[in-house]
C-alpha cells in the first residue's frame, strides 16, 4: 500500500480551489512545511489558459465599450453643437424682442408728437376760417371783389383772398399729412407688435428645445459612463479570476514542492491542541461526538444512519469520529460519488489520480468501509512506525494520503462545522 489518493481530489474547480486558498490561507500558507502533494496537474494548466482565455476576452470586451464610448460621445458632442445653436437663435430672438419693444416705444411716442401736431394745426385752421369769416362777413369772395372801391382796392382783396385761400389749403394739406404719417406709424407700431408676439412665441418653443437638447445630453452622459463602467467592471472581474488562479498556480506548486521535502525528510507534523478543529488536531484522541448528534447531522442525506458505525471505529481502533465523517463527506460528496454509490467506498480508499474509479477499493457496506479505513488509517497513518506516518494530524496523514496539499484544509473545515453534543 503507498499512496491512497482521492478519487475526487485532482478534479476540482478554480472557484472551488479559489475558495479554499481564501478560506485556508491563515492556516495552509503560514507553514511551508505543511502543504503538501505533487505539483498542479493538466487539469490546473487548463484552468490557466481559460482565465487567460477569459482575461482576453474580457479586454476585448472593454476596447468595444470604449469605442462605443468614444461613438456615443462624438454623439455627444453634435448634440451639444445644436444644443449651442439653439441657444444662440434664443438668444438671437431675445435681442429681436428687446428691438421690436424698443421700436414699438418709439412709435407710441411718435404717435403722440403726431397727435398733438395735428390737434394744434386743427386749432390754427378754425381760427384762420373764423377770423377769415368775420373779415368777410356773409359776403361771397366774389361779392367781396366786385365790392372794391377802386383798382387798388381790388388788387388788395384779391391778395388777401388767395392769401385766405392759400393758408386754409396749406393748414388742410398739413392736416391729411400728419394724419397719414400718424396712421404709417401706428401700422409700423401693430407691425412690431405682432412680430414681437411671433418672437416671444419662437422663444418659447426654442426654450422647449433647448431643454430637450440638455436632457438628451444627460442621458448620453448617463449612457457614456454606464457602458464605461460596466466594461471597466468586466475587465477587472476577469483580471482578479485570472490574478486569482495564478495565484493558486504558484501557492499549489510550492505547496506540492513542501510536501514533496517533508515526505523525503520525513518529517513529523505534532498536534497542536485548540478549541476547534484544525489540521493540526491529534485524531487519536477521543472527539466527544456521540451517536445521536451524528445522525442527526447527517440526517436526509446518503449517510444517515452511520453514526454507530464513526463512534465504533473510534471506540476500537483510535480514530476520530469527527474526523472520519468529514473525511467521508468530503471525498464522497455526502455519499453520492460514483465510488461511494458504486462501491461502497466513502474515502476514495486506493484511488489514483489516473484510473480513480477503477483502482478504488470495494467495500459490501458503507458500515464496512468506514470501519476498515479507520483501522488503515491508524495503523499507516497515525501510529509512529507506520508505514506513512507523518505525525497524528491532518497535515501528517496530507503528506502521503492525497495528492491534493490542500487536502487536509478541506478536511479540517468541514470537520469545524460539524455540532457535538454539548453545542
Amino acid at each position: 500500500m503507498r499512496r491512497h489518493h482521492s478519487g475526487r481530489t485532482r478534479h476540482r474547480s478554480w472557484l472551488g480551489v479559489a475558495l479554499v486558498v481564501v478560506c485556508t490561507a491563515g492556516v495552509c500558507l503560514a507553514s511551508p512545511t505543511v502543504l503538501a502533494g505533487t505539483g498542479p496537474g493538466s487539469d490546473d494548466g487548463g484552468e490557466l489558459a481559460a482565465a487567460e482565455q477569459a482575461l482576453a476576452q474580457a479586454r476585448l470586451q472593454a476596447l468595444q465599450a470604449h469605442n462605443q464610448v468614444a461613438e456615443a460621445n462624438q454623439q455627444l458632442a453634435a448634440a451639444q453643437a445644436a444644443l449651442a445653436q439653439a441657444q444662440a437663435q434664443l438668444a438671437a430672438l431675445d435681442a429681436r424682442i428687446t428691438t421690436l419693444t424698443g421700436q414699438i416705444a418709439s412709435d407710441q411716442a411718435r404717435i403722440s408728437q403726431l397727435e398733438g401736431q395735428i390737434g394744434q394745426e386743427k386749432q390754427a385752421l378754425a381760427a384762420f376760417l373764423r377770423e377769415s369769416y368775420e373779415s368777410g362777413g356773409s359776403q361771397t369772395t366774389v361779392e367781396y371783389l366786385v365790392d372794391s372801391q377802386n383798382i387798388g382796392d381790388l388788387l388788395q382783396r384779391i391778395t388777401a383772398a388767395e392769401h385766405v385761400a392759400s393758408s386754409g389749403d396749406q393748414l388742410v394739406g398739413q392736416i391729411e399729412a400728419e394724419e397719414s404719417q400718424e396712421q404709417q406709424v401706428m401700422e409700423a407700431a401693430v407691425t412690431a407688435r405682432q412680430l414681437a408676439q411671433a418672437a416671444q412665441q419662437q422663444a418659447a418653443t426654442q426654450e422647449a428645445i433647448v431643454a430637450n437638447d440638455e436632457a438628451s445630453d444627460t442621458e448620453l452622459l448617463a449612457a457614456d459612463q454606464l457602458v464605461a463602467n460596466q466594461a471597466q467592471a468586466k475587465e477587472n472581474a476577469a483580471q482578479s479570476q485570472y490574478d486569482q488562479i495564478e495565484a493558486y498556480e504558484r501557492a499549489y506548486a510550492d505547496a506540492a514542492a513542501a510536501l514533496a521535502q517533508a515526505r523525503a525528510d520525513g518529517t513529523i507534523f505534532l498536534p497542536v491542541a485548540g478549541p476547534t478543529f484544525t489540521e493540526d488536531t491529534d485524531l487519536t484522541l477521543p472527539s466527544g461526538e456521540n451517536v445521536q448528534t451524528i445522525d442527526g447531522f447527517l440526517a436526509g442525506t446518503a449517510l444517515a444512519g452511520l453514526g454507530s458505525s464513526y463512534i465504533q471505529a473510534e471506540q476500537t481502533y483510535g480514530v476520530s469520529a469527527l474526523y472520519l465523517v468529514a473525511h467521508s463527506i468530503e471525498e464522497s460528496a455526502w455519499g453520492t460519488s460514483a465510488i461511494a454509490q458504486g462501491k461502497n467506498n466513502l474515502f476514495g480508499y486506493g484511488a489514483d489520480d489516473s484510473n480513480p474509479y477503477v483502482d478504488a477499493a470495494s467495500f459490501p457496506s458503507f458500515a464496512a468501509c468506514i470501519l476498515y479505513v479507520a483501522q488503515q488509517v491508524k495503523q499507516n497513518y497515525l501510529t509512529p512506525g507506520g508505514a506513512f506516518y507523518h505525525g497524528p494530524t491532518l497535515r501528517g496523514m496530507n503528506v502521503d494520503y492525497a495528492s491534493d496539499p490542500y487536502w487536509a484544509s478541506k478536511i479540517a473545515s468541514i470537520a469545524d462545522t460539524i455540532p457535538l453534543p454539548h453545542a
